[in-house]
């Protein structure tokens, strides 16, 4: 755990910021200078501000606000989830749209609401963090409507809050954490097109210096290297782990150290090199092993949270930090040796990158690697997968022996897939499956195998009134199927429907009286 590897710190800061009015949007806001703001409890050298767009957003900026990162907002079309996010209520900015809920996906429906609610954002943005700030984060999910569709006039709202407190250089002080949707998210045409447009656009900005860092956290990837986790665990797992990962570096360049540094200099110097920026962390199992240090921060990169196929002879900055416990510090002979060599091994794979070396200690048994790298060229090939085919058409494929019912991890992608088609051979907008009719395939048998689940997909969609399909839209079959073979926690979901279902039939049969 990372409160169990970093002591806690209470550097005292001082941060002066200025307004500078140069526009007539700058003109509607109050007077700035020394404004605290949300009282933040982060224990890092840096003191940040982040914002979420749309749900996938809001969710990781929660990760963050738990940590202690509490100067943070969320934007959202959607007041359902808005309302379910814990945050404070004066934290949280609702878009209307009129009478609908959301945006359905429809991206240019988003950037219409933000631009109409800038004004407004602005002004919360300034109450909630105040002029005590060095960096801001914007936060969200690429494939959904509202934030990408909303996050690049939030990176505007960002660069021109930044100006307004002083901070020099916005562009190296705004930055994104982008999230990629899984292969049966984009199986959905939308959502795939969505992706790689807002995807692209950002890797642009990046690139050319706009944004720094872009942060781009691949759901897809972590699926694959973790079947076994459920769909109730998957997201917020993901989440906390990379607002852990992020924190840890934040925590490490505020600590002194009895060796070798990795102060706030070097760490700003990595999040403002701009491009891409990824990150690693992993236990090291050998300690005799001269190659053990290195080999651990090789794999802690290949098997990290963010996107793959990054180019690391492209950096133009990182760190390399190695924790261990007091004891091997002061007994294993030839620890130092092998620390300096991981620390030389990454400096070359990183081509004309300055790699940041730190070396601390702790009360551990073990020993623990920290690797950051920015300035990196985004993953293009990864990126580009999100417009082929090839990516969003999951595997229909009925294996006679691993029916539907053994291969669970197929359901969704199945489902989003068949959903798509029938909307494209309709010639109507996309739906969504809801959590709750999720929850429902996931827990049938589906004796029927693949069949089934697009005849039952097709039938689904046709009765739905709406964007989102409800879980007694589904086949009876599938809603009233044996209880035993569902999982505790769908049980209640089960119920729920039941009891709509019985509410509807109530209702058509007063209607018939009448």
């Amino acid at each position: 755990m990372i409160e169990d590897c970093l002591a806690e710190t209470k550097d005292e800061f001082d941060f002066s910021g200025r307004l500078q009015s140069t526009s007539d949007m700058e003109k509607d806001e109050t007077d700035m200078k020394e404004q605290t703001g949300v009282q933040d409890e982060s224990k890092g050298s840096t003191r940040y501000a982040w914002i979420g767009a749309g749900g996938c957003g809001e969710r990781l900026v929660k990760s963050f606000y738990d940590l202690g990162y509490r100067k943070a907002l969320a934007v959202n079309a959607s007041h359902h989830d808005l309302d379910l996010l814990d945050i404070p209520k004066s934290q949280k900015f609702l878009m209307e749209i009129g009478r609908e809920e959301g945006t359905s996906r429809d991206m240019e429906k988003a950037t219409r609401a933000i631009q109409q609610h800038r004004h407004d954002i602005l002004h919360l943005t300034s109450q909630t963090f105040g002029t005590q700030v060095d960096r801001i984060m914007v936060c969200f999910g690429a494939g959904g409507g509202t934030g990408g569709g909303s996050v690049i006039e939030l990176i505007e709202i960002a660069k021109r809050y930044s100006r307004y407190i002083g901070l020099e250089n916005p562009n190296r002080k705004v930055g994104v954490i982008m999230t990629l949707p899984t292969a049966g998210e984009a199986s959905s045409t939308l959502v795939a097109e969505n992706a790689h447009k807002i995807a692209t656009k950002l890797s642009q900005m990046a690139t050319s210096g706009e944004i720094s860092p872009l942060i781009i956290v691949d759901n897809d990837k972590i699926k694959k290297m973790h079947p076994e986790m459920t769909v109730k665990s998957f997201w917020p797992s993901i989440n906390n782990t990379v607002a852990s990962l992020f924190d840890i570096f934040n925590r490490l360049s505020s600590l002194s150290s009895p060796y070798t540094c990795f102060d706030p200099a070097d760490y700003g110097s990595i999040m403002g090199a701009g491009g891409c920026l990824i990150m690693g962390a992993s236990e090291v199992d050998r300690l005799d092993d001269t190659l053990a240090i290195s080999k651990s921060v090789e794999n802690s990169l290949q098997t990290a949270l963010f996107a793959g196929g990054e180019d690391l002879s492209t950096a133009k900055a990182g760190g390399c930090i190695v924790i261990g416990g007091n004891e091997l510090m002061a007994h294993v002979k030839g620890m130092q040796d092998n620390i300096d060599y991981a620390f030389d091994i990454l400096s070359e794979v990183s081509g004309q990158a300055t790699i940041c070396r730190g070396i601390y200690e702790d009360e551990r048994d073990g020993l623990g690697a920290y690797t950051i790298i920015g300035g990196l060229k985004s993953p293009t090939a990864r990126l580009e997968e999100l417009s082929t085919d090839l990516y969003r058409q999951p595997n229909l494929v009925e294996i006679e022996d691993l029916p539907l019912k053994e291969r669970r991890e197929d359901i969704l992608p199945m489902a989003e897939y068949f959903l798509t088609k029938q909307a494209n051979s309709c010639g109507e907008p996309d739906k969504i499956l809801s959590s709750e009719a999720k929850t429902l395939l996931l827990n049938y048998s589906w004796p029927g195998n693949v069949r089934e689940l697009a005849n039952a997909i097709e039938y689904a969609y046709d009765v739905t009134v709406g964007p989102h399909i409800p879980p007694d839209a589904l086949p009876f079959d599938i809603i009233f199927a044996d209880t035993e073979l569902y999982s505790e926690h769908a049980l209640p979901t089960i119920d729920r429907v039941k009891l709509r279902i019985t509410r509807k039939a109530y209702d058509e049969f007063l209607q018939s009286l009448s």
